[in-house]
């Protein structure tokens, strides 16, 4: 039995250090657009983000394409009204992270056929200069 301790410690200590998902260059994004900490912590645990979250990354001069590649392996549906869409444009936030939000629900739905935000205009090659995409 204490042969298989060590093993086990260490598949336990490997599993719990994989919980983190913002790499160096994530996180160097979110203190140069000074992200509050709490945001900062949540999305280290790769949480879904709220309305306001993501608004709060939009406010912050987060660029789109980045809150996009943060939220999409969350695999989270946003199910929006109408008086959510006009906080979210009201409020700043890009079109295309907009639509990316629109689109949960027919993308992680099981009887459907994904849509993948690279079939958006807005994020097809003119991401490409984008700050986030620079570094």
């Amino acid at each position: 039995m204490r042969r298989f301790l060590l093993p086990a410690s260490a598949l336990l200590t490997f599993t719990f250090a994989g919980c983190d998902t913002l790499n160096s260059r994530d996180h160097g994004m979110l203190e140069r657009h000074d992200v509050s900490q709490a945001l900062t912590a949540k999305m280290e645990h790769h949480e879904p983000l709220t309305l306001n979250e993501i608004i709060e990354l939009s406010h912050r001069g987060v660029p789109g394409p980045f809150i996009v590649h943060y939220l999409r392996p969350t695999y989270f549906v946003y199910k929006l009204s109408p008086g959510d869409v006009a906080l979210l444009k009201q409020s700043g936030v890009e079109e295309g992270v907009v639509r990316y939000l629109l689109a949960t629900p027919t993308m992680f739905s099981p009887d459907r056929q994904p849509v993948w935000i690279e079939d958006d205009p807005l994020y097809s090659g003119s991401h490409k200069d984008r700050e986030y995409w620079r570094y």
